[in-house]
């Protein structure tokens, strides 16, 4: 049977050679472009997936856009990346919309009956969230590795499959796993063709409540782990930027500017990867010193409204973070492009919340900034 674009529907089952048919696409693989048919074809395997550190599938806590589909890149042994040969699937994603591709997603589910050949069924159309489109995430491979993986943040496009079985499964406990600082070259994050794509904002809100059923299996436990921070200094094109597109990028280029200042001075830098027991959400804190002990949650304007928001996160997020160097949480830090209105001072130091931010000069101002002298 030779399938077509209009038999293959949200939640059909097919081979890959009907699936290649109908959207093109390699014989093999996980990420699977076709310029014919413009369009980017994502295999998602849970077993394997699970077996190397990651799960893909869906968030089930929900956001003003409505539900994220997380998919890992490729790459199973070692870091991932977006160069060479070695990141060309990881390009063809983020580089879809400026290549006039859809992004769609399979998932396997077994095999033809006496036969070795694999089915996937059709999740539907996607396309990189435009706020977010991809975090860096450690994980530990089956030999117990650890790596560094891409997470791509798709949105849907058109119709999708929401189905019980691909919600990510949510983590069990909650513990604080500290794991040793692993260097990462500058490469894997500096890739000019990784980060010159242009990157729509979604069309469509995702329903809620679409995602009857079970619960998702629960992982083993919840993992608060020390990481390398988000190298993202290349500017993204984005398409339909908006005033919160731009902030996220300051964010990024912020962020980046005094890491480089604290490295310059010796201090560790890294960043917490969270999971809380119950959600299937990962989180990630923007920047931690590991030397003096202080957790940062940057953000790319100084605007009221982002400075509130830094507050919530930054005494979220600094509950979890323990170092065995270091008694009690960290000092908290929002870290920022210009100082804040004044009575915004007040606000912070009611929760003894310190500031930083970037001076005219390009320097940096705050009692919590070492200096080079110490």
């Amino acid at each position: 049977m030779t399938a077509s674009v209009e038999t293959i529907n949200p939640g059909d089952v097919r081979t890959r050679t009907e699936i290649r048919a109908a959207f093109g696409g390699s014989p093999q693989g996980g990420i699977c472009p076709s310029e014919e048919m413009q369009s980017v074809n994502l295999y998602s395997d849970p077993d394997v997936g699970e077996r190397a550190g990651y799960y893909d599938g869906w968030l089930a806590e929900e956001d003003e856009l409505g539900r994220v589909f997380e998919y890992t890149g490729a790459g199973k042994i070692g870091d991932q990346t977006f160069d060479g040969v070695a990141g060309s699937g990881n390009r063809a994603i983020l580089r879809h919309a400026e290549q006039d591709r859809v992004l769609r997603v399979f998932t396997r589910v077994g095999k033809l009956p006496r036969s070795d050949t694999k089915t996937h069924r059709y999740l539907g159309t996607f396309t990189l969230d435009g706020m977010e489109p991809y975090v860096w995430r450690r994980v530990h491979d089956e030999d117990g590795h650890e790596r560094n993986v891409l997470v791509f943040r798709l949105r849907q496009e058109g119709a999708v499959q929401h189905a019980a079985q691909d919600v990510i499964p949510a983590a069990a406990e909650t513990t604080a796993e500290f794991v040793p600082f692993r260097a990462v070259t500058a490469a894997m994050f500096q890739s000019d063709p990784a980060t010159s794509g242009a990157l729509p904002l979604p069309q469509q809100r995702v329903r809620k409540g679409s995602s009857a059923g079970k619960a998702a299996a629960p992982n083993a436990e919840t993992s608060g782990t020390f990481v390398v921070p988000e190298a993202f200094s290349t500017k993204l094109s984005v398409r339909a930027a908006s005033a919160a597109t731009v902030a996220v990028r300051h964010e990024a280029e912020l962020t980046q500017a005094y890491k480089a200042y604290l490295d310059s001075l010796g201090h560790q830098t890294g960043a917490f990867q969270i999971k809380v027991e119950g959600l299937t959400s990962t989180f990630r804190t923007d920047l931690y010193d590991a030397t003096d002990h202080v957790l940062y949650e940057a953000k790319g304007s100084n605007s009221r409204e982002d400075v509130r928001m830094a507050l919530g996160q930054i005494l979220d997020y600094s509950r979890y973070v323990e170092m065995p160097s270091h008694d009690g949480e960290p000092t908290r830090v929002i870290l920022l492009p210009a100082a804040p209105a004044p009575d915004l001072y007040s606000l912070l130091d009611r929760y003894e919340v310190g500031v930083v931010y970037r001076a005219d000069d390009g320097g940096f101002v705050g009692a919590a900034v070492p200096k080079a002298d110490q």
